[in-house]
């Protein structure tokens, strides 16, 4: 078979495949689980109304804060070394590997 077949048979399945995806695409839903059970879109709804619920509403939320928050800063003071015994423990290990 020639190259010019293989490539083109790929090339089709690819196309077939992408076009099913497109075409019978639906969002997934879970249904049968029996009286009283939560369904796909009442969790949804469920979230999009806490959402709402956490979103500021009112004019005080456009005012600036009061005291501003300072920049945070670097510490002043180096970090600790570790001892000198430890970086000989750890380059031994590391020679037994």
């Amino acid at each position: 078979m020639s190259p010019l077949w293989t490539v083109t048979a790929c090339l089709l399945s690819m196309f077939t495949g992408m076009t099913l995806m497109y075409a019978c695409h639906r969002r997934p839903q879970h249904a049968g689980a029996g009286e009283g059970a939560t369904n796909v879109w009442q969790l949804i709804e469920h979230v999009e109304a806490e959402a709402r619920r956490a979103e500021p509403t009112g004019r005080h939320h456009l005012r600036e804060p009061d005291v501003p928050e300072p920049p945070p800063q670097w510490p002043t003071t180096p970090p600790e070394t570790p001892p000198l015994e430890l970086h000989y423990r750890v380059l031994e290990s590391l020679r037994r590997l």
